[in-house]
């Protein structure tokens, strides 16, 4: 790359091939819904087709140092899955492409297929087809179909003035996870203090909050129920995804005060004496919990939802219309994030 050319943001490479993608939109224009710029494309179709696709790439999405093949393979079903999820969908089938190097072997592939075929047992998604190439860094690529039910899928864009937002799960694990395998050893090293019970709870988080867990169960309950007007999830960050969710003419108020955190990632961010946790944690991404946005009267309802899917559900903040973009707020007061977001160009 020269001085004079200017590398690409992610969001505007999205953007410039979004517009180029409008010359293509006419040759099967009566078989598209919605293509370009959602979690998912729409096809017409009497099954209500979706299609997505992502791969997760070494030294970009993993490092090997930090993940087994097993749980390679299984992230990348994963992180697919979600997209599903994050349209109100089922996910159904699923091709895979493998860009093998030299240095991965014949059983550690072996491995990577066992913690695919894994997670696709456990959601019920069938393999359909796909292809392997030599690489010089190993990557996977996953393109995924599902379906949905009664025309209730749900889009992004979709808020409305008024609506509250709400999140499931908790934010910020996967970030913690990620620093606590990376500075490990600084930590136990430079922390004397730190007691070997503390130890254990850092092990048991990295093993437990390193993979994400799809909310496919509770994004059909908000499309079938009709409970979201619009839904997205979180890959790059709430602080980023949020955008996602808001209209091109609303703005979005979000009290960090409400947003769901785990006690062991609160625990372990005060112990190490981690002051920003919650930047960090609201946009560093790869939580893959769903956002979404509903009419204040839908709150009741969708709080029961935690309940019956078994999820935790928080209210966030709300829509209004007085200005575009996301404000934060803390203890009552704007707050201005720093940003930690993950950038994948």
């Amino acid at each position: 790359m020269t001085k004079k050319e200017k590398k690409f943001s992610e969001t505007r490479l999205i953007e410039e091939i979004k517009q180029l993608s409008l010359a293509t939109g006419k040759f099967n224009k009566s078989l598209i819904i919605n293509s370009v710029g959602d979690d998912c494309a729409i096809f017409k179709d009497k099954n209500h087709i979706l299609v997505s696709s992502d791969n997760i790439t070494e030294n970009v999405h993993f490092k090997l140092d930090f993940y087994n093949f097993h749980e390679i393979g299984e992230k990348s079903l994963l992180v697919n899955i979600s997209d599903i999820a994050a349209m109100g969908g089922i996910p159904r089938l699923f091709t895979l492409s493998l860009s093998i190097p030299e240095y991965v072997s014949e059983n550690e592939i072996r491995q990577t297929i066992g913690g695919i075929i894994k997670t696709a047992r456990k959601y019920k998604v069938s393999l359909v087809g796909g292809n392997i190439s030599k690489s010089s860094e190993f990557s996977i690529s996953v393109t995924i179909i599902g379906d949905y039910k009664h025309d209730n899928v749900v889009r992004r864009f979709g808020s409305k003035i008024g609506d509250k937002i709400f999140v499931s799960g908790e934010l910020g694990n996967s970030w913690m996870a990620y620093y606590l395998q990376s500075n490990k050893k600084y930590i136990y090293e430079n922390n004397p203090n730190i007691r070997s019970s503390d130890k254990k709870l850092i092990e048991n988080f990295i093993a437990k909050f390193k993979l994400p867990k799809p909310r496919v169960k509770l994004g059909r309950e908000l499309s079938a129920k009709k409970l979201a007007n619009s839904l997205t999830d979180i890959s790059d960050g709430l602080s980023k995804d949020i955008f996602n969710v808001l209209d091109l003419n609303h703005g979005g108020n979000i009290k960090l005060d409400e947003v769901p955190f785990n006690k062991r990632l609160k625990y372990i961010a005060n112990i190490l004496k981690i002051d920003d946790f919650i930047d960090n944690a609201v946009s560093f991404g790869e939580d893959y919990e769903l956002l979404w946005t509903a009419g204040a009267d839908k709150e009741e309802e969708i709080l029961e939802l935690s309940k019956t899917t078994g999820t935790k559900i928080k209210k966030i903040g709300h829509i209004v219309d007085k200005f575009t973009g996301a404000r934060f707020f803390k203890d009552g007061r704007r707050y201005c994030l720093k940003n930690f977001t993950f950038k994948h160009l």
